[in-house]
């Protein structure tokens, strides 16, 4: 098993989200919105079908004696109903990829039959309608499944109905406009439709990983966060199952040079751990579990002084830092938040703040920060800022939650006169 991610990554550094919080994210295209998202868009993509439909109806009269366009619209049915009954048998499931590939592939029928009955057409204001149609086909699969392959096949179908109108531009004149503006509407509706995806699926995964850390603002101020609980419990597992080789007789004493230096390692490991808990935070464990904080916000807090901060203390902070890096960086500037929190060197005057906490943020200037923030910050504590050219820092006095304070902490609470914060 591989060593957790401690709280103090580095920039761009990769993130592991625990398997708990990972489970508890899931995918977006089935949960959380996906479904009412790919409904809507599904919706979206029948009234675009039918407004092809429509003109395929009004051209019909002027096509040659023959099939005309419809060859192509019943291979369209096929693949939609094929597609339908696809989704329907894996409803618990994403869209088997066999069944996926299948699916695309068969999109080439109706573009090529429309194509080529539309051939050599385009003077008399006949164009393409299944095959602008399949770009709206695509919709609901970018919704269901990934987004790059449905708008790399919407744009290839675009570009063939481009192609076929240009071919046509010695007899077609300014007809070609027309077929040019029909290959633009086999993509557009595929390209609206994987922006808004990918912007809902932004939008879900940020606000989710925000409640997913807000969670650790409730915990003791020591305590194990989701990644070191589940390498305890691996630790656990891995120390009971050499315990069980041990007692079954499988593994001899003493113990073999290999084996040794196993159960060498995991005691290792394991003191490490404890030690590590001893000043691990509810802040180290929110940032150390957010995809967001982890590659941006540094900790710097070896006393363990942020968990003496009390729940609406906590919120606050966690909330400051998640409205600082969510600020656009100004130019090239990399956006980044460093919180260091230390005692007062007056730590014995009743008066004095019992913890100081420091915010630089670098990345962004003052003006910039979302009014929000500040409201954030001042549930912390009285603050005051130093700005800076591209940054500035938050100095803020804080007063300890009493349940949580000890030592001397908890003196100077007790003998500081009623009224002050």
């Amino acid at each position: 098993m591989s060593e957790p991610q401690i709280a103090t990554t580095t920039v761009g550094r990769a993130f592991r989200r625990p398997s708990r919080s990972a489970r508890a994210a899931g995918d977006v295209r089935d949960s959380h919105g996906g479904r009412r998202l790919a409904t809507g868009i599904t919706i979206a993509a029948a009234l675009v079908i039918i407004g092809h439909l429509a003109h395929a109806v009004m051209i019909a009269p002027v096509f040659p004696p023959g099939p005309g366009p419809w060859p192509a619209w019943l291979a369209i049915v096929g693949v939609v109903g094929v597609g339908v009954i696809s989704r329907l048998v894996s409803r618990l499931t994403p869209l088997p990829d066999v069944l996926y590939v299948v699916l695309l592939c068969a999109l080439i029928v109706p573009v090529w039959l429309d194509i080529s009955a539309t051939m050599g057409l385009l003077h008399l204001g006949v164009t393409p309608t299944a095959a602008a149609a399949t770009g709206a086909v695509l919709m609901p699969v970018a919704a269901i499944r990934g987004t790059r392959v449905p708008l790399v096949v919407s744009c290839a179908i675009g570009a063939v109905i481009a192609v076929s109108a240009l071919f046509q531009i010695s007899t077609a004149g300014h007809y070609t406009v027309t077929g040019l503006a029909v290959a633009a509407s086999a993509v557009l509706p595929t390209v609206v439709a994987v922006i808004a995806i990918n912007g809902f699926r932004r939008l879900v995964r940020r606000e989710l990983d925000l409640s997913l850390v807000q969670s650790t603002v409730t915990t003791p101020r020591t305590a194990v966060g989701m990644r070191a609980s589940e390498e305890l419990a691996q630790l656990d597992f891995d120390a009971e199952s050499l315990l069980d080789d041990v007692g079954s007789g499988r593994v001899a004493l003493p113990l073999p040079p290999e084996t040794a230096e196993r159960a060498g390692g995991l005691a290792a490991r394991l003191r490490v751990r404890l030690i590590e808990g001893r000043n691990d935070t509810w802040l180290r464990h929110a940032v150390t579990e957010s995809a967001y904080l982890s590659n941006r916000v540094t900790v710097d807090d070896p006393g363990g002084l942020a968990g003496l901060l009390d729940h609406d203390q906590r919120d606050g902070l966690l909330l400051a830092l998640w409205f600082l890096i969510g600020e656009p960086s100004k130019g090239a500037a990399v956006l980044a938040a460093q919180v260091t929190c230390r005692e007062p060197e007056d730590a014995a005057d009743p008066k004095s703040p019992d913890v100081l906490l420091s915010i630089d943020v670098s990345g962004v200037v003052r003006r910039r920060v979302a009014a929000a923030t500040w409201d954030a910050v001042d549930t912390v504590g009285t603050y005051t800022v130093v700005a800076g050219a591209e940054s500035f820092r938050i100095d803020i006095e804080c007063r300890a939650d009493p349940s949580v304070s000890t030592g001397a902490t908890a003196v100077r609470r007790a003998t500081r006169p009623r009224g002050t914060r």
